[in-house]
Formats: C-alpha cells, structure tokens, sequence
C-alpha cells in the first residue's frame, strides 16, 4: 500500500455513509472532515441524489471540492458548475415510462433537479422526505421533450425484483440500472457509474482514483469503493458487499467514516 500521504482525496457517498437514517451527519464525522481539509485533502461527494439534493448535506460538513450526483451521470465541481452529464436519451426514457405503467411501484424521472411523476404511492411521499422537496406530478406524454438524468423504482425489494428482471430483458445493456437502497431501484445511461463519475471529477481536481478513499454502504457504491487506491464498506452494507471490498469501518450510526479516518490518519476526534 502507498504511504498514507499519497491519498490525497476522500470521497463520500451521503445516505447511509455520512447521513443516517435521520439525514444528521455526526460531530465526529464533520470534526474528522475537517482535519482531513486541514491537511491539504480534498472532499469529493459521491452520491446517487441529484445536485439540489446533494449540496443542502454536503453543507452541513462545510461543502465539497467536487460533486459527483445521480450515481456519475452529473458531475460537478466545487461551486456547482456542471462538468459532465450523461443521460438517458428520449427514446429510452420514453420506453421506461412505458414500462413503469405495467406495473403499480412508485416511478420518477429526474429532468435537471426536478423529480417527475404520474402516480402517486406511499413511496412517493417517501422520497419527497428522503430528497427534500416535493416531486412534480405529471403527464409524460404531454412533455415535448424527455431525456431524464435518471429514473428511480421505489417499492418493498420483493416487488422490485420483477421490474429489474424486465429492465434487463428489455433494454440490456442499453440502461444500467442499480441498487442504491433495498427499495430503491435507479436506472442510468450505460456505463453510468460511481467510479466513473469520481474519475472525471479527479481530472478537474488533478487527482486521481488510485489517490482517493472511497466510502459508501450500497450496492451503486461498489464499483467505486473497488476502483479506489483505498474502498471502505460501511458495516451497515450488505455482507457480501463487505467481503467483496475487503475493508471495513463501523456502522454509520457508531460515526464509521470518523473512526475510519481517525485510525487511519491520526486525526483526533471530539
């Protein structure tokens, strides 16, 4: 392994990572940010919500240098400007809505910040707490134009399971679409990705994957926290997840990426 000065980077996925599941982030994880920032480190963001979503969160660890949002398909720099974008196109969004109507989970569509509906579910008013504003309900079919960033299925995991199954017989490897929670089911461009989107993040920072520590609990986390000099699993990820990374920090609740860093760096904590 490099010396410890070579990382020089830190990304964070939010939910589950640095929020939990009330959305406070820890004194200790701000604290243990904080040194990071001291000692010349960069922050990266890496997390599935859009930009508006993200940065309310980001802010309360005193922001980022860099935001990789909708699982890699936004990437932006420190002041929100955006770097790169990769989305789905027209006709594949329009395939996805069609798909959503066969079944009765919660569907959303993502154009720029704003979230789009066409039917209400229990989850609907679920994901307007998760992001923080409310979702617009909407007639797809009377949108001229519709290319989302992202669309997401939210419904309990066993119903879940057919929709991933039809998305993988229809589209292929045209989508891809991945876990970002048990009842969250987000589809993106393909090659859309964590690693992908810190990757073009870096270039704009001057870094590179091979200098960063990578956080993250989920399954749209991994390829991330593999791609990484350095990939963390949090201990409330799923187990095969763990063993896959190979390394482990606390449970969010018990302020992993605080401990994590601290043992790692020496950082005091509060």
């Amino acid at each position: 392994m490099p010396k410890k000065e070579a990382y020089r980077y830190i990304a964070l996925d939010l939910d589950g990572t640095v929020l939990d599941s009330t959305y406070h982030v820890s004194p200790k994880v701000v604290a243990a940010l904080a040194a990071a920032r001291e000692t010349g480190r960069k922050i990266v963001v890496s997390t599935g919500r859009v930009y508006a979503s993200a940065l309310p969160h980001a802010r309360k660890f005193g922001g980022a240098d860099g935001y990789v949002c909708s699982n890699g398909a936004d990437v932006f720099d420190g002041s929100g400007t955006r770097i790169t974008a990769h989305h789905l196109d027209e006709k594949v969004s329009r395939s996805l809505i069609a798909l959503s109507r066969r079944f009765d989970s919660h569907f959303h569509g993502f154009i720029g910040d704003a979230w789009h509906y066409e039917r209400e579910t229990p989850f609907t008013f679920r994901y307007e707490a998760r992001s923080g504003y409310a979702g617009i309900a909407s007639d797809f079919d009377s949108m001229p134009v519709l290319g989302f960033t992202k669309c997401i299925f939210m419904d309990d995991p066993e119903r879940l399971r057919p929709i991933e199954t039809e998305i993988a017989r229809t589209f292929g490897p045209s989508v891809r679409a991945v876990y970002s929670a048990p009842f969250m089911l987000e589809v993106m461009a393909p090659g859309i990705s964590k690693s992908q989107g810190l990757a073009e993040c870096l270039v704009g920072l001057g870094g590179s994957l091979a200098e960063t520590i990578a956080f993250g609990d989920a399954e749209n986390d991994e390829d991330m926290l593999l791609a990484a000099g350095i990939g963390v699993a949090m201990g409330n990820a799923p187990d095969d997840m763990k063993a896959r990374v190979g390394r482990t920090a606390p449970s969010v609740g018990e302020d992993g990426v605080a401990v994590w860093l601290a043992d790692f760096f020496g950082f005091p904590l509060p």
